[in-house]
């Protein structure tokens, strides 16, 4: 199994439509040969997918539906494993329902995952979300 980092799997995610993020062609050639390999055995973990949500949005100006397409298309991609799995699915209906960033509704998923009644933060839009509790707000 091979760990992809996130400037990899974004070259391959937006090519050919941001090619600029790559320094020359054979980047890009490289990088699509080993990801599209049929026999390619992938892993992308948590930490990944929150910088790959948060450039898209952020740097790419991609809108909360494209950015929830992608991931969903990572998490049924047949050769790429996803780590903290249940978390990252949890995370992208959360995504979906919510007006709070990928990279929050994955802090949420895990943290519920990991037996954490909620997480505090200060972050009102989030603390009005499932997993979360304002810390203006929190009584305990």
């Amino acid at each position: 199994m091979i760990g992809l980092d996130t400037n990899i799997l974004l070259r391959w995610l937006v090519m050919p439509d941001q090619a600029d993020l790559a320094s020359s062609q054979a980047e890009l050639q490289r990088v699509s040969q080993i990801v599209d390999a049929e026999e390619a055995s992938l892993f992308v973990n948590a930490v990944v997918i929150a910088e790959i949500a948060r450039i898209m949005g952020q740097k790419l100006n991609l809108g909360r539906t494209d950015v929830s397409g992608i991931i969903g298309r990572l998490l049924f991609a047949e050769n790429i494993t996803l780590g903290n799995d249940a978390e990252m699915r949890a995370a992208l209906v959360l995504h979906a329902s919510s007006n709070i960033g990928f990279a929050d509704c994955l802090i949420a998923s895990m943290n519920l995952q990991a037996g954490c009644t909620h997480t505090l933060t200060f972050d009102r839009k989030a603390g009005r979300s499932g997993g979360y509790r304002n810390i203006r707000d929190a009584r305990d």
